[in-house]
């Protein structure tokens, strides 16, 4: 009995690969659920990446908006700063033209002065 027993017990580990084996059903079977698998996968991680894009312009939108403020106001003491430094030069441009103008006028009186000046001596010394 124990013979038999063992003997029925080697033939079914004998036998067990055989009846394992796959068939070609099964294998379309199981490369139709390995495509189904991958594909889903691929949908996830296309969600995933879109997500972190969402969120990554999210984030840099904020951070440009953070930054439009102080940007605006370093604009605006840059313009402050131009604008006292400027208009005094204008100022004062305008100041040395007036001045230019004022001192040709006054070289051309003196420059007559002189040729008058020059005139009358010349004529003290020829009626003394």
């Amino acid at each position: 009995m124990k013979t038999i027993l063992l003997f029925s017990i080697l033939l079914c580990v004998i036998v067990m690969p055989a009846i394992g084996a796959l068939e070609d059903a099964d294998l379309d079977k199981i490369r139709l659920i390995v495509k189904d698998e991958i594909a889903e996968s691929e949908k996830r991680f296309d969600t995933k990446i879109q997500a972190s894009e969402d969120s990554m312009k999210e984030h840099m939108t904020q951070q440009v908006d953070s930054l439009k403020t102080p940007v605006a106001w370093l604009i605006g003491i840059l313009v402050a700063l131009i604008a006292l430094i400027g208009i005094p030069l204008v100022v004062l441009t305008i100041m040395m033209g007036w001045r230019s103008v004022k001192d040709s006028s006054q070289e051309k009186i003196n420059q007559e002065l002189r040729e008058e000046i020059e005139t009358l001596k010349q004529q003290r010394v020829v009626n003394p």
